[in-house]
């Protein structure tokens, strides 16, 4: 994680993303890889979550790669950020802190559902957190 530009977010919580996917194995998901000429959604059930990849549907995803997955299950609660995180040959996105694990990030991707999105931090250029105006 050395290479990755955390900015302005609260410290990461003890979890890591293989250890947040465990519990929703069985459950369906989307995840999103890049692809030429967009990024390629697959939605399926969760299943082989292991230490290096994961299984959606019949497409395994290893975890060093580019991708992010939306659940859809609706958020319970969120932190008082506003996330921008820029992505190797994803981009950058926006969203409502979650949480910060120790490898990934878990936001609300604005303007959008109110479903957490996993984003493996491995991949990210940066992430910048910003405490949300008191409204």
């Amino acid at each position: 994680m050395s290479d990755i530009d955390i900015q302005g977010c609260p410290a990461p919580q003890n979890i890591t993303l293989v250890q947040r996917l465990q519990p929703l194995v069985g459950r369906t998901v989307t995840v999103f890889q890049p692809g030429f000429p967009q990024l390629t959604r697959t939605t399926g059930k969760l299943s082989q979550v292991t230490s290096t990849s994961f299984t959606v549907g019949t497409t395994e995803v290893v975890i060093q790669t580019s991708f992010f997955i939306v659940l859809n299950e609706p958020a319970k609660k969120t932190k008082p950020f506003d996330l921008t995180a820029t992505a190797e040959d994803i981009g950058e996105l926006h969203g409502r802190l979650i949480r910060v694990g120790r490898n990934f990030v878990e936001f609300i991707k604005t303007p959008g559902r109110r479903v957490p999105t996993l984003f493996p931090l491995n991949q990210f250029t940066e992430v910048v957190c910003e405490r949300e105006d008191e409204e």
